[in-house]
């Protein structure tokens, strides 16, 4: 893949105009898109959040699990425990 023409969709902030690639597992950027399964992924999306309101030049590169992620839950015993989603796996 090229990605020399690839540009963010806001301004760019001139302290900031170097292109920087975050690359991670899974980002958490919004519910609805399922692309995360817990603490990497919410770190991640902050990031790119952080990114987008410094006006920084920052793309963030992951994988696009075709099965889907799941979410986690805690037992009562404070452990975590996966909790698989049917509707995750409609890719």
């Amino acid at each position: 893949m090229n990605f020399t023409q690839f540009s963010v969709p806001y301004p760019i902030e001139e302290t900031y105009k170097k292109r920087v690639a975050y690359f991670s597992m899974e980002f958490a950027t919004h519910q609805p898109l399922k692309i995360y399964s817990g603490g990497l992924g919410f770190l991640a999306g902050s990031h790119l959040r952080s990114a987008y309101e410094l006006k920084q030049n920052l793309i963030g590169i992951g994988i696009l699990w075709k099965q889907g992620y799941y979410d986690q839950e805690r037992n009562q015993d404070q452990t975590l425990d996966v909790a698989w989603n049917e509707k995750n796996y409609s890719f």
